[in-house]
């Protein structure tokens, strides 16, 4: 008869085991969600691009073209069409004027992957902004992401040795194995960055119902709101204010580069503005017996 796994029953090893892996998961996520936590709190509008890149770089860029054609400052196939007036200057937010040059220039194709390319720069300064207000998580590396995941490695690590001695004695190991895939599978997730912070999804929640008017589900007249407006319901609910405005150019942004037409705006996962709503973003801006399977 086969002797248990370091003595200790497959049955009493894996209660146990599930024991620390349960503490472990619960350490992990509880670090996991205290970087998400941020002193942020609304001290200013954000413009239309910086609500969008709450969601997204690619609905950033959305929001800014979307008040460009809205606005009559480039064509329907979102070329430049006329130059910022002085009033244009006073009005629109850094970014979006850095979008109306860069079409000027001829430098951008209308393809999501190439706008958020080009861009890159001037989406990192965006970025930065909101990171510095607390409404994104800056990204963890080194010390702080491997405290992050370090209960969860600890315990994958016990059961990996429990698992090859299981295997060299000749016990079932599949329960442990199937616990241990779970465990993988939640350090991956637990070491994921998150791109808003809670303030940043509290904020973005916020935005939305304020301004739920907005959806083009309701086929609000961005005539009559204005493209300050056409650029807060793009940049809160994705391209098909655009699709109200210009299909073709939606279609064209929306795309990849050599895909045909595209899809609807971007939503980032996995994983805000502050302020006033929409009217404020017009300005600028598992071893053991033989009878187990632990191994």
């Amino acid at each position: 008869m086969r002797s248990d796994t370091w003595g200790i029953p497959s049955q009493t090893f894996l209660l146990w085991y599930l024991v620390g892996a349960a503490v472990a998961v619960a350490l992990s996520l509880t670090l996991r969600m205290r970087a998400r936590e941020s002193p942020g709190r609304a001290t200013r509008p954000l413009t239309p691009p910086e609500v969008g890149a709450l969601t997204s770089d690619f609905q950033a860029i959305l929001a800014s073209v979307t008040i460009l054609r809205s606005a009559e400052m480039i064509t329907i196939g979102g070329k430049f069409k006329r130059a910022l007036f002085a009033q244009d200057m006073q009005h629109l937010d850094w970014f979006t004027r850095t979008v109306h040059e860069q079409l000027g220039k001829g430098a951008v194709p209308l393809h999501r992957v190439r706008l958020v390319k080009r861009l890159n720069i001037p989406l990192v300064q965006l970025r930065s902004t909101l990171m510095d207000e607390g409404y994104l998580q800056r990204p963890q590396s080194g010390v702080d992401a491997a405290m992050r995941i370090a209960p969860i490695a600890a315990v994958i690590a016990v059961g990996s040795i429990r698992l090859v001695a299981g295997i060299a004695s000749g016990h079932p190991v599949g329960f442990l194995l199937a616990i241990l895939a779970v465990l993988v599978a939640l350090t991956i997730y637990v070491r994921r960055d998150t791109r808003r912070t809670r303030f940043g999804d509290a904020e973005l929640e916020r935005l939305k119902q304020e301004n739920s008017f907005l959806s083009p589900n309701l086929n609000p007249s961005f005539s009559s709101y204005g493209p300050s407006f056409a650029g807060l319901s793009a940049a809160l609910f994705g391209t098909g204010a655009l699709v109200l405005i210009d299909p073709s150019l939606a279609s064209a942004v929306s795309a990849s580069p050599g895909a045909g037409t595209g899809g609807g705006g971007s939503s980032s996962g996995s994983d805000s503005g502050s302020g006033s709503g929409g009217s404020s973003c017009g300005s600028s801006d598992s071893g053991g017996g033989s009878s187990g399977c632990g191994g």
